[in-house]
């Protein structure tokens, strides 16, 4: 028997792309169910889903997992429509990775590699047994009320994705549900799977099963050059997500939302729950501070407004809580090394000279 290496993270307590909860939302309204009620309690609003490289805590996603699940009632195949709606795509340059993998082979090591890319919430492994390769997904350390939820999702998810990377998809010959699932869901998923599944009392998670056949078999989009390129890429990427913990993203998310009122610090605190001294300490524990990150938020959204061209320095300046534009000034100097305006200056010449398709 031979195994691949262990995820790089081995919990699901890591930061992840808000795009995670946009897809709940995109599932969501497929089955009638409004953003709103999705997103209630969450703590982001529907545009901001569409923010580039915005995190979220898991806590936020596991509360619109908790809102979509009690909204949608009794749909035996309610994890497995909403595994469905996770393409290549939802992964962001982690799913372009995996396209260009040259084989299924590949693939694997890139996802275990880079796992806290991808929005998985159960514990992932692979290992070849002869002619089997095996797939679990553990649920022992998930929230109770929606562990089956999860590890059911995150199994349709994975098959959703195989069938974009392996024409006709990748049949699984075994697909086991431990803990027990009604036989109306068991037969909801084995027509979705394509095979019989089977539920056994005990356990609390699932395995799935593929011919070893198909591991070195070429995939039709892969290349070396592009997923070089893609591999470097997401090591960045993850480089910098490893580097903010779970609360640093809560509080990098509750910055954005009240930096019009300054975002001060206690209000922020409150909001998460935890007084300003737990807070800083926590903070401090993951390498970082409030101020730091106050600092990064209004660098981030500020350059994204400057580039637009549509902005005042000054209607920046009081977008992102600033007395007054001088202040903005001299605190966007002193933490990139130009002023505003030769920001915008530059970010509207870099697009003016980029190609066009």
């Amino acid at each position: 028997m031979t195994s691949w290496d262990r995820p790089a993270v081995a919990h699901w307590d890591f930061p992840r792309s808000a795009t995670g909860i946009g897809v709940l939302v995109e599932a969501g309204g497929a089955l009638g169910v409004e953003a709103g009620t999705i997103l209630r309690g969450v703590g982001l609003s529907p545009a901001e889903l569409a923010t580039p490289d915005l995190l979220v805590a898991p806590a936020q996603e596991l509360a619109a997992i908790r809102n979509l699940c009690a909204a949608a009632g009794d749909r035996p195949a309610l994890a497995a429509e909403v595994g469905a709606a996770y393409r290549l795509t939802t992964f962001g340059i982690l799913g372009y990775a995996l396209l260009s993998s040259p084989t299924l082979r590949d693939v694997i090591a890139m996802t275990l590699r880079f796992i806290d890319l991808s929005y998985i919430f159960s514990a992932f492994g692979v290992e070849a047994t002869g002619d089997r390769i095996v797939v679990r997904l553990g649920g022992a350390a998930l929230p109770e009320d929606v562990r089956e939820f999860l590890v059911d999702r995150d199994l349709f998810a994975i098959d959703s994705v195989l069938r974009d990377l392996v024409p006709g998809g990748l049949p699984f010959t075994e697909v086991t549900f431990a803990g027990g699932r009604t036989d109306e869901t068991l037969a909801a998923y084995g027509e979705r799977l394509g095979t019989v599944p089977s539920s056994p009392g005990g356990g609390d998670g699932v395995t799935a099963v593929f011919d070893a056949v198909h591991l070195d078999l070429p995939l039709p989009q892969g290349s070396a050059g592009a997923v070089a390129m893609a591999e470097a890429l997401c090591r960045d990427l993850a480089a910098t997500r490893r580097t903010r913990g779970p609360v640093s993203s809560r509080v990098r998310v509750e910055i954005t939302g009240s930096l019009s009122q300054g975002a001060p610090m206690p209000s922020v605190a409150a909001a998460l729950g935890m007084s300003p001294r737990t807070l800083r300490r926590r903070l401090a524990d993951e390498g970082t501070s409030y101020q730091r990150l106050l600092g990064d938020v209004r660098v981030e959204l500020a350059e994204r407004m400057l580039a637009t061209g549509l902005l005042s320095v000054e209607d920046v300046a009081i977008r992102l809580g600033y007395a007054e534009a001088s202040s903005f000034i001299h605190a966007f100097r002193r933490l990139t090394g130009t002023t505003p305006h030769q920001a915008s200056v530059a970010s509207r010449t870099r697009t003016s000279a980029a190609p066009r398709a």
